[in-house]
């Protein structure tokens, strides 16, 4: 891959990817709930393994689960790897069910290993997306035969700017860290209506801090490799600018028009994964647990409560020779399994997910890949007024791997 046509992709990549997050949403009911529904953002190996990879390498390709991860890359290699996905999502409720398309960029990363013993990654990608739209509700006013009908929207969501090092510190051990700075804008619409008046209310919340997480592999033996990651509780700080507006009779009056009023800050909570991978002749095995500790941010929403999510993954895949010279040869084949217990808890009932996974990694010459996933996941349930979601969601994914770094040898 030319460095120059490299360097230019990229900062195209950039630049497409901010007109996507101003136009990304999701189209679930959920996202209403504290800073949306988590994103499904992920590089395309790891979406085809059941979004396992906290024991993996990334010798095949950028892997954002473990920063030590990156220092598996291979000596002299420059990475450029990026995303997108599509979501057909259809959502039941007791008397009804909805169907809604979305679309957008999962990530841009771009990973480099200059001598052999540590890698470093750049990536931006979403952290959460928030798309709902209530409308048509209609309440009664107190101490008075009339109603009046309330529509509300929500959209935006956060973005994650992320800077990884990993380090290799023995032959079997590589340690990583991560840096991570959270930002971006989730906007509420929401009009008020009744028979002679119009109210017209806009509140943007804006959040932005830092996180840090530690990652670490370990191979014992040749076929038996571990990895641990950590991410550090962090407070998110949030303002807002609120806009009320009237009209009666015709006639515009503004209200309200408050900006950059401080929030309560949104406190993400410590979370802790744990990874196993192994290979068995030309089959990959891997298994990995995520537990976030979400009842100790002490926080409350109006909605529901948050409770502690537990993330369990199992991914398998099988590749004849992945140096061969054969074509067909280096296809890698991928499946996975992935159960969410997700945060968020709504008259007793759990929002959890069940997911399952196919992928595909067709070889673009000698070190590059196109990656193509299918995943089908049933999250929520019907009972208790809630809905029930049947997504299905197809990532492709492209690697682009070139030696860097190497000096030019004259005869």
């Amino acid at each position: 891959m030319n460095k120059s046509k490299c360097l230019t992709a990229f900062a195209m990549l950039f630049l497409l990817f901010g007109y996507a997050q101003d136009n990304n949403l999701t189209s679930s009911p959920y996202s209403l709930f504290g800073l949306g529904v988590e994103s499904n953002s992920n590089t395309g190996r790891n979406s085809g393994l059941g979004k396992t990879g906290i024991a993996l390498d990334a010798k095949r390709g950028i892997n954002l689960n473990n920063p030590a991860s990156f220092a598996s890359l291979k000596e002299n290699e420059f990475v450029l790897d990026f995303g997108g996905s599509a979501e057909l999502m259809n959502q039941y409720t007791d008397n009804s069910n909805e169907q809604d398309l979305t679309s957008s960029f999962t990530n841009i990363s771009l990973g480099f290993n200059s001598n052999g013993k540590y890698g470093m990654g750049l990536t931006l990608k979403p952290a959460s997306n928030v798309g709902y739209s209530l409308t048509g509700l209609e309440s009664n006013i107190e101490g008075s035969n009339e109603s009046f009908i309330t529509n509300i929207e929500g959209s935006g969501g956060l973005n994650e700017l992320r800077l990884d090092y990993g380090r290799k510190m023995s032959k079997d051990l590589n340690l990583g860290i991560k840096a991570s700075y959270l930002f971006g804008k989730i906007e509420e619409s929401e009009s008020i209506s009744t028979n002679d008046s119009y109210f017209d209310i806009t509140e943007e919340n804006y959040y932005s801090g830092f996180q840090l997480g530690l990652g670490l592999q370990y191979q014992l033996l040749p076929k038996h490799n571990f990895g641990l990651t950590v991410d550090f509780p962090t407070a998110l700080q949030g303002t807002k600018d609120v806009q009320i507006g009237k009209y009666l009779n015709s006639a515009y009056s503004l209200l309200d028009d408050t900006n950059g009023e401080t929030i309560d800050d949104f406190n993400l909570p410590l979370k802790v994964g744990i990874g196993y991978s192994t290979m068995y002749k030309n089959l990959l095995l891997t298994a990995d647990y995520n537990k976030s500790f979400w009842s100790s941010t002490n926080q409350s929403d109006a909605i529901g409560e948050y409770t502690d999510q537990n993330i369990f993954g199992l991914g398998a895949s099988y590749s004849k020779n992945p140096n061969g010279l054969k074509y067909w040869d280096r296809v890698d084949y991928r499946m996975g399994l992935n159960y969410n217990s997700g945060y968020l808890k709504v008259a007793d009932k759990n929002i959890d997910t069940y997911a399952a996974s196919l992928g595909i990694g067709l070889p673009i010459g000698q070190r590059s890949l196109l990656n193509l996933s299918y995943s089908l996941s049933k999250k929520g349930t019907t009972e208790s007024i809630l809905v029930e979601e049947y997504i299905h969601t197809l990532n492709i994914n492209i690697s682009l791997s070139d030696i860097w770094f190497q000096k030019t040898k004259y005869e």
